[in-house]
């Protein structure tokens, strides 16, 4: 049972051996509440590590020179309204963190992992108004991101702006008309001139110009005196015909002169 409680205990001291009390500093803006550790570790390339050193905190890349940072993190404006708040580990930030305008209003939300924005974001305004929402991988905007200010909604790969797809302007019924080819039993059944070409259905001159058909022909009624109308003639008309006098001038006869 000793040996027991004495494990328990030697784990535990174990597991905060590295990370020494809470720390508490100010400068002329703000308060900070935060964890440090003295774990060594091996800086990765593109993160930012914070740490303390002199009575200040510290960050940059690819390196550190102090005690990292680790656990909580709190940071207040000398009205004690918080103005930041998240989580480190081992120097990189993690999981969710907040900032808050000095009035309590909510500024920003963002999620980060081993130190860079990997998840959704979020921008407010003084006043609580959603100004802009979108998300992040590995430092880069990804996705649909909306900007509630200007109404503008944009896709985002790899950090970039995808270009919008314009789509082909369909085309109407009236310019289909010239380029679609006619179907098979119109091109059968649609009448002809002598010549060969197709007369329009729907043209005026075709009707007058056109032959009866056979049963309007064979049984359509005719006027009195009527003579068949023969739509193939090429006859001319008649040519007007003067008669010769004697003495083989116009029938027109001369006005009289007086006497």
């Amino acid at each position: 049972m000793h040996r027991l409680l004495w494990l328990v205990a030697l784990l535990f001291l174990c597991s905060f051996s590295d990370t020494s009390l809470i720390k508490r500093i100010s400068d002329a803006q703000f308060r900070y509440e935060f964890y440090t550790t003295t774990k060594k570790v091996s800086p990765k390339p593109g993160r930012s590590y914070y740490w303390f050193k002199g009575g200040a905190i510290h960050n940059s890349e690819y390196g550190m020179a102090g005690e990292l940072l680790t656990g909580d993190f709190a940071k207040f404006y000398h009205s004690n309204q918080l103005a930041e708040a998240g989580t480190f580990k081992n120097g990189l930030k993690t999981g969710l963190w907040k900032t808050w305008y000095e009035n309590g209003i909510l500024h920003t939300e963002a999620e980060w992992s081993s130190g860079t924005k990997d998840g959704a974001f979020a921008l407010y305004d003084n006043t609580g108004k959603l100004l802009e929402k979108g998300a992040y991988d590995n430092d880069r905007k990804s996705g649909r991101w909306i900007n509630y200010t200007t109404k503008d909604t944009l896709k985002y790969r790899n950090g970039e702006v995808v270009p919008v797809k314009v789509k082909p302007v369909k085309s109407t019924a009236k310019d289909s008309v010239s380029t679609h080819k006619p179907g098979l039993w119109k091109r059968w059944f649609d009448k002809k001139d002598d010549k060969g070409s197709k007369v329009k259905r729907n043209d005026v001159t075709s009707k007058v110009d056109a032959r009866p058909g056979f049963w309007q022909r064979l049984f359509g009624k005719k006027k009195k005196g009527e003579k068949p109308i023969n739509t193939n003639s090429t006859a001319t008309p008649p040519k007007e015909v003067k008669a010769k006098t004697k003495s083989g001038g116009s029938s027109a006869s001369k006005p009289k002169s007086k006497s």
